[in-house]
């Protein structure tokens, strides 16, 4: 998802393509810079809708991301 400004995205509803096949929809509620993270890849967490489950993504998991 190279691009996209993760750190812009908290607190917006999106939906979310993974490239393990799932999809995400609801509320970013979390975010991790690359700095931060071991490995160095940038992570959101997202609550997602359809389960009231929360889960986090590394950027190089997400395939294709619309701002809802």
């Amino acid at each position: 998802m190279k691009g996209k400004k993760l750190e812009e995205l908290l607190n917006k509803k999106v939906k979310i393509k993974a490239f393990s096949g799932n999809e995400y929809e609801g509320i970013i509620i979390g975010y991790v810079p690359a700095e931060d993270n071991d490995p160095e890849i940038e992570e959101i967490s997202i609550e997602n809708q359809k389960d009231n489950k929360i889960y986090s993504l590394f950027e190089n998991e997400i395939k294709s991301m619309e701002i809802l």
